[in-house]
């Protein structure tokens, strides 16, 4: 429930106390410290002091004076706020706004955000918040609006994927943005708490998850540590959508008993259907099994073995998940699956990814025979010799996007230096790096990708007309000509 906090009626200024002069930080000591045995001297000057601000309080804010009043003692002093109803404790606020921590509540105190009162030589956390100041009234009644929406750093982290060290990352260089509060290095996480619509964090997490899986909402498999394993049942068709294999070979270990679960016929309004669903609780008898099935695909391999498939750079692969070209298995459902980033080959955005990367590297590898004079890189082969066959039929059938490129490349003479380079495995700069993919994008710019595309469809015709019908089929003496140097090379 909301809570609408009111302003009081009398006169309110900040107060002018500071934390470092009568504070420690909470984080450590986890109660009120006191100074024992101090000098009769010292225990005088305290007083006159303590009397000082009771005295300047009772005309600023009198309704919580009595936190200064050298007459009362701590306990009483506690007695009586406990006793205030618009005296909130960092605990007892943290409570009402129903945040995890009280440490937020103090992290807003130590910035100014939320004005405090604090009975002398006590800790920054015992601090207490006067809710009908109009300040902390508007800050609470702010925050209130913003909650429903808000999470702890160690949910975000969960729920986004997120290492300690990544998230540290992201505070650091603001990409993340804590509530009402500024991080500064060294301070505990636990400090804070997370606006998800806020834009930079919306635009930040949106752009991780791009890159890294998130624990499934609905199946993922939380560590038991009572010994008490409940099933977990999950579709064959959710299953087959994280790469464990089809839907059909599943189910099928399923009606054998090869894995743990449901599969039976049920009725529905549109007939009879199969339930086919795999308890992923047991261990070795699904989980196991299961990693065991990915493991051994050929179609599931991680983002890193990918880029090397492709023999391109890891960072070209981050670039196309970012910008959409590719996607990962998004979800995970074992806790031991979380830094496994993964692309499946037979989705149709990885494949055409790949088509498009083998024909950039021909493109690559003839600016490397043109301006770099050197030796000509063998031709891409990311899966199989026919695949790349296919690839040398599309090279061919696009002289607009060659003449485009070898163009782009003629313009600039550092670029043919940075081709070079790139062709004897040396490590690019950052610089380098962004050079080169600008050079990829101003010759798809200028040459279009209806070229590129209409040739990957014709490249299909031929193969397919060479498989079923044989070389002499070919009506264009050019793939022609290509087909026998490919087969003469198979038979060499």
């Amino acid at each position: 429930m909301k809570i609408n906090f009111t302003t009081q009626q009398h006169q309110i200024t900040k107060t002018n106390l500071q934390p470092s002069r009568f504070t420690t930080s909470p984080l450590k000591y986890e109660k009120d410290s006191f100074s024992f045995g101090a000098s009769s001297q010292t225990r005088a000057k305290n007083i006159t002091e303590d009397t000082e601000k009771y005295k300047a309080k009772l005309q600023t804010n009198p309704e919580v004076a009595f936190l200064y009043d050298p007459k009362l003692t701590v306990k009483e002093k506690e007695q009586m706020a406990s006793e205030k109803p618009y005296l909130e404790s960092t605990f007892s606020l943290a409570k009402t706004l129903g945040l995890k921590s009280y440490l937020p509540v103090v992290k807003w105190m130590n910035e100014g955000k939320l004005d405090y009162d604090l009975i002398p030589r006590t800790l920054l956390s015992s601090g207490y918040i006067d809710t009908q100041t109009e300040q902390n009234a508007d800050f609470i009644n702010q925050i209130q609006e913003k909650l429903p929406h808000c999470t702890s750093p160690k949910q975000m982290q969960f729920d986004f994927n997120i290492t300690d060290g990544a998230l540290i990352r992201m505070l650091q260089e603001g990409d993340l943005k804590p509530l009402e509060a500024t991080y500064k290095r060294g301070e505990t996480i636990d400090s804070f708490i997370f606006d998800l619509e806020d834009e930079t964090n919306s635009a930040t997490l949106s752009e991780h998850t791009k890159l890294n899986p998130v624990p499934s909402e609905k199946y993922y498999k939380k560590r038991v540590t009572d010994g008490n394993i409940k099933p977990i049942y999950v579709p064959v068709t959710y299953l087959a959508r994280l790469g464990y294999s089809s839907a059909v070979n599943l189910a099928q270990m399923l009606k054998t008993g090869a894995l743990p679960g449901i599969y039976e016929k049920v009725q529905t309004p549109q007939g009879p259907k199969i339930r086919a669903m795999v308890d992923i609780a047991p261990y070795s008898e699904s989980e196991m099994k299961l990693n065991a099935i990915r493991n051994g695909s050929k179609n599931i391999i991680s983002t890193s073995d990918l880029a090397k498939k492709l023999n391109i750079r890891k960072s070209e692969i981050d670039e196309a998940l970012k910008n959409g070209e590719l996607e990962i298995i998004k979800e995970y459902i074992f806790p031991d699956d979380a830094k496994k980033v993964l692309v499946n080959l037979a989705d149709n955005k990885t494949k055409d990814f790949a088509d498009k990367k083998i024909f950039e590297n021909k493109i690559l590898q003839e600016q490397r025979r043109r301006n770099a004079k050197t030796k000509r890189a063998e031709n891409a082969r990311a899966y199989a010799p026919v695949y790349s066959l296919r690839m040398e039929i599309v090279w061919a059938l696009c002289p607009n996007t060659r003449i485009a490129a070898s163009k782009e490349a003629q313009n600039d003479g550092r670029l043919c230096r940075i081709i070079a380079k790139d062709a004897n495995a040396e490590e690019l700069t950052e610089k380098e790096e962004i050079a080169l993919n600008s050079y990829r994008k101003r010759y798809w710019q200028s040459a279009g990708t209806q070229e590129y595309e209409a040739a990957h469809k014709k490249a299909k015709e031929y193969m397919e007309i060479y498989k079923t019908q044989g070389i002499e089929a070919i009506d264009d003496p050019r793939i022609k000509a290509i087909i026998e140097r490919f087969k003469s090379t198979q038979q060499s």
